[in-house]
């Protein structure tokens, strides 16, 4: 029997679940740095984890074989390091002059997970998620958005 069906449940419920989390209500994205085609970049997720690993994160999961997700932490910092599988993210996520809070945008990550905005809850921490691209890979790393910052 393969394991393939259930790899694929799995990495659909975890996307589900992250993408329900990071669009919680309360949470903003912001463009990190760009750091493409720099030698010594990690180009894969696998990469990335090990390097994250390397600075003191504790890795909490990490999705498909080979990995295109992963979340890590350390401390109250956390960090998702993914390769986007719907060409229409990928695009939306590389393209610099495209608003990341953009709301043609949450509409579809929302309808391609299967949720909807009345379930989403309000965040209990609203925080700020930066996006940096890596070559092939985008981290997400998260802080606490100033209070009354929305």
């Amino acid at each position: 029997m393969s394991d393939k069906p259930k790899q694929t449940a799995d990495l659909a419920a975890a996307i589900k679940s992250l993408k329900g989390y990071l669009l919680e209500k309360g949470h903003r994205f912001e463009r990190g740095p760009s750091y493409e085609g720099q030698s010594k970049t990690p180009s894969s997720v696998a990469e990335t984890v090990r390097r994250y690993e390397g600075m003191g994160y504790t890795k909490y999961m990490q999705v498909g074989a080979p990995p295109v997700y992963a979340m890590l932490g350390r401390g109250h910092h956390e960090v998702h390091i993914f390769q986007p599988q719907d060409p229409k993210i990928r695009e939306w996520l590389e393209d610099d002059r495209a608003a990341l809070n953009d709301p043609a945008m949450r509409e579809h990550m929302l309808q391609a997970s299967g949720l909807s905005e009345s379930e989403l809850q309000a965040a209990r921490k609203p925080q700020i998620f930066r996006i940096t691209e890596v070559d092939d890979v985008f981290i997400i790393t998260s802080e606490d958005a100033p209070p009354g910052r929305k």
